[in-house]
């Protein structure tokens, strides 16, 4: 290991730069959705194969996908499939069923928060909506979603329309589809609300998974 940053050139259709994007590993390669450009914001999902170094336009945005937006969770289940949820945009279809759309009225343009959930097949190169069970997370951006193992991923923090940065914790059960949030009582350690933080599993796959949660802006920053 060199232990030093080395800029790489790449090749193909590389997104633009972008912030505020969901970004997930699969195997051999990185998949990137959505982010803004500080004007626009933007709902395709690229995918960069580390071994060749070469990007791909995997899917445009459309009606029938996930909105443009920036501050979602992008992460990969399965080793074929990634789930994209939440976020803050502007919607470019109809609120996807069993989601909530909630509209930031400082602006005029339509722009606020989801907590629209969407799967992508990376066999057949599609999103789909599957209807899920349980405590479903509010609407919100900046927050961590974070695989702990195959068919789990656990959602922290982030801003949420009327509270603020949150400190929830949502579990998503990627076989039964059932999200389940975590009881914050009982005097455990408990990190503060914090939005724009970064997470990462220490011991993904085992039984007793653990989550490392570093930074952000809590509410008194």
């Amino acid at each position: 290991y060199l232990e030093a940053w080395q800029q790489e050139a790449t090749t193909g259709v590389p997104p633009p730069g972008l912030f505020g994007g969901g970004c997930a590993a699969v195997h051999e390669s990185l998949l990137w959705y959505g982010g803004h450009d500080g004007n626009s914001w933007f709902g395709t999902l690229h995918q960069l194969n580390t071994t060749t170094l070469n990007w791909e336009e995997l899917h445009q945005c459309t009606p029938q996908g996930p909105m443009a937006k920036s501050g979602c969770g992008l992460s990969s289940f399965h080793g074929n499939k990634a789930a994209l949820f939440g976020g803050y945009g502007i919607p470019t279809g109809p609120t996807q069923p069993r989601s909530t759309f909630t509209r930031d009225t400082r602006f005029s343009d339509g722009r606020g928060l989801t907590n629209e959930f969407h799967l992508f097949d990376l066999h057949e190169s599609v999103w789909s909506s599957p209807p899920t069970t349980g405590s479903r997370p509010p609407p919100c951006a900046g927050f961590s979603f974070t695989a702990i193992d195959s068919h789990r991923g656990v959602l922290f923090g982030g801003y949420s329309p009327g509270r603020g940065r949150i400190n929830d914790i949502h579990i998503i059960n990627m076989q039964t589809m059932h999200w389940t949030k975590l009881d914050e009582s009982g005097g455990r350690p408990w990190p503060v609300g914090r939005v724009d933080h970064v997470a990462c599993c220490l011991n993904y796959g085992e039984e007793h998974p653990q989550l490392l949660v570093s930074g952000g802006w809590d509410n008194d920053n």
